[in-house]
């Protein structure tokens, strides 16, 4: 190892760090790994003045150092010729400077790197960042022109491109795999590791984490000593994060991972080897693929699910999730964005939070914006809430944590922009904090009863889970039983009194129903009564991860009135695949029925009088035909020939345990209600 990389300390600039050389060869580079690829015999005693590295992860940009008499316009072709030779051999980016200007060179062609036909000229001075004069801004625009550069020039191209759009997908299993190995901790909590961390990578690269407080920091610890990096991780960086993003009124914020800290926030340093695995990784993935600013849609959409491929993280996390190509597909047959202001939008069964987070990203124009930053005030028109149920056990606050993590990486454009401490306390405050709300009761949802009404609701309500019976006990408790009359069995009739006595009138609901709800009568006579009945659309079998159930989309509109009476039919559509296959695995699959049912749905919401179907999936049923069934199970409108030419093989209905057993209970309860009345009449 040379004596400059001895006794030469290096400098932060972003997430990157720069080093001061001189005597060091390449190969001294190489050898000290900072070099990661292969040298020629006549590169390898080539020296730099000095390095933009990313640690642990390469070079991203050589810096030459020169006088301005050595810059001058006849000398600076030779210097370009001479210095491009060092930096073709390590990295894709040649920076030249001698203290007035700076030249930014691509070291493949010797051409200056152009962005939008102009040559770059962001300052670059060394002294200023061995001084720490640069300020965050400067130092967050060198870092990201270096990585925009180290990713978009090469051999035949000068002018900065298109920034790759980053999917760690793969980042994220690799992690949650080593920490479900190695702790043997169930496959939830791993999980909320994993979105802790990501975060922390995710703040550091859009600047939001910076100097002391960032993953940088946590690398340059680490290389010492992995119990150091974990304390500072836990007293200092995480701290910062929950300083930053302070807990709502239900106490809880946007991190509540358990293990690489304990449950009061103290560092767990029998987990410091596993936990700078995980930091290695993450730093890995970055000198690979570059930052987390640029985060892959997709990803964001399904950065939960994608653990659902794990089949030990079925069960226990399945009952949260609803696939996001019917999320997405629900989203767009409301037609949110064209709520006008002051509107109010719902999800009493949130979850991680996907319909609202679909609606806000769906949306970019008329919600999305709505929570930019304003004099340092966040102040959306539309109001969206999410709720969910839990309890004062922190494992039951684990499900609004993850939606509200989830927000901030749907805002990552905005974070990245107003990435103030006061601005981000906004987004917190009228954000994160104020659409997730968790309600600490046996009841949740169902015991609030004096929200004002919505607009729009949009919800995948609970009906896999067993204890219909205790929440029916706790409404009895609670002297609710005139707000939630009996009306049939399971949480889904609940949830669905809940939803239209919340709705204002004209609001619409997109409500995601099981097969066991579309038999129940008086349920269905309520929904006539309440509502105008707009669409019934019929999922396959084992759509959702943790349940085989068949499940409806069921939209309405609240009536104005008890007068109001229905004269237009109802929309129904059979969906034989939803674009992903209907596994463990949940891989996207090209067979998806979704896209034209919502494309159908909207023509016929924009003219129910005189849609005419043309899809064979697609039948308006008449409101004559329509409204004396005892049952919305629509696939029935079609016959077997029928079906069978769509492909649609006669499904068997295939009910898991818990279902099983309630729709046993729910059963016997009718049938003692049953006998109990015939005895009742008898003389």
């Amino acid at each position: 190892m040379s004596e400059d990389l001895v006794q030469s300390a290096s400098h932060p600039i972003g997430r990157y760090e720069y080093l001061r050389l001189g005597s060091t060869t390449l190969k001294q580079l190489r050898t000290s790994r900072y070099v990661r690829t292969t040298l020629q015999p006549d590169e390898t005693g080539r020296k730099p003045d000095g390095i933009v590295f990313l640690a642990t992860g390469g070079i991203k940009a050589v810096v030459e150092v020169k006088s301005p008499r050595e810059l001058t316009a006849s000398k600076l072709r030779a210097v370009i010729k001479h210095y491009s030779v060092i930096a073709r051999a390590v990295c894709n980016v040649l920076i030249i400077t001698d203290g007035k200007q700076t030249i930014w060179i691509n070291p493949h062609t010797e051409g200056e790197i152009t962005q939008g036909g102009v040559a770059v000229k962001e300052d670059f001075y060394p002294k200023d960042v061995e001084g720490r004069a640069l300020t965050r801004e400067a130092a967050a625009r060198i870092a990201d022109l270096i990585e925009h550069a180290d990713q978009t020039i090469g051999p035949d191209n000068d002018a900065l491109g298109e920034i790759a759009i980053v999917d760690p997908s793969q980042l994220a299993r690799k992690v949650w795999q080593k920490i479900w190995v190695t702790t043997g901790k169930n496959p939830e909590k791993c999980l909320y590791n994993v979105v802790e961390i990501f975060l922390f990578k995710f703040l550091s690269d859009n600047n939001v984490l910076t100097g002391n407080y960032s993953f940088h920091r946590i690398i340059e610890l680490l290389l010492d000593s992995p119990q150091e990096a974990l304390n500072h991780y836990a007293q200092v960086s995480r701290k910062r994060i929950k300083t930053l993003f302070p807990k709502g009124d239900d106490g809880t914020t946007v991190i509540n991972g358990t293990i690489f800290v304990n449950e009061a926030g103290e560092p767990n340093l029998t987990q410091a080897a596993l936990f700078a695995e995980v930091i290695k990784d993450f730093q890995e993935f970055d000198n690979e693929f570059g930052s987390m600013r640029n985060i892959n849609r997709e990803f964001k959409t399904r950065l939960y699910e994608s653990f659902l491929r794990q089949q030990a993280g079925i069960k226990s996390l399945g009952q949260y999730f609803t696939p996001r190509s019917i999320v997405r597909s629900i989203v767009t047959m409301s037609n949110a964005g064209q709520l006008p202001s002051g509107a109010r939008i719902c999800d009493p069964f949130c979850g991680v939070g996907g319909f609202l987070l679909e609606t806000i990203v769906e949306n970019p124009d008329t919600i999305q914006n709505q929570f930019i930053p304003q004099n340092g005030h966040v102040n959306p028109s539309i109001v969206l809430r999410g709720y969910d149920k839990g309890t004062d056990e922190k494992d039951d606050e684990r499900t609004i944590i993850l939606a509200k993590a989830n927000m901030l990486i749907y805002f990552s454009d905005l974070l990245g922009k107003y990435h103030s401490e006061e601005n981000l306390k906004e987004f917190s405050n009228k954000a994160f904090n104020e659409v997730f709300q968790l309600i600490r009761s046996n009841l949740g949802t169902f015991g609030r009863t004096k929200d004002d009404p919505y607009d729009l609701i949009l919800t995948n309500p609970p009906y896999v889970t067993s204890g219909s019976k205790s929440i029916r006990n706790a409404i009895e408790s609670e002297n609710l039983t005139d707000y939630y009359p009996p009306l049939g069995h399971g949480t889904e009739a609940l949830a669905i009194q809940w939803i239209i006595k919340n709705l204002k009138p004209g609001g619409q609901a997109f409500v995601v129903v099981p097969d066991g709800l579309m038999n129940q009568s008086k349920v269905l006579d309520y929904i006539k009564a309440e509502c105008l009945v707009n669409a019934v659309v019929a999922l396959p079998s084992r759509a959702f991860y943790s349940t085989p159930k068949k499940t409806y989309i069921l939209a309405v509109t609240r009536k104005h009135s008890a007068a109001q009476v229905q004269s237009v039919g109802v929309y129904t559509y059979l969906i034989s695949e939803i674009g992903e296959s209907r596994d463990a695995r949940r891989i996207q699959i090209e067979g998806n029925d979704l896209p034209k049912m919502v494309t159908g749905y909207r023509q016929f919401t924009a003219d129910k009088a005189n849609y005419a179907p043309t899809d064979l999936r697609c039948k308006v049923v008449s409101w004559a035909d329509f409204e004396p069934t005892k049952h919305w199970l629509v696939e029935r409108a079609w016959t077997k020939d029928e079906r069978i030419g769509l492909g649609i093989d006669d499904e068997q209905s295939e009910v898991d345990e818990d279902t099983f057993i309630e729709l046993v209970e729910g059963a016997v309860t009718e049938l003692t209600t049953y006998l109990e009345a015939i005895r009742a009449n008898q003389p």
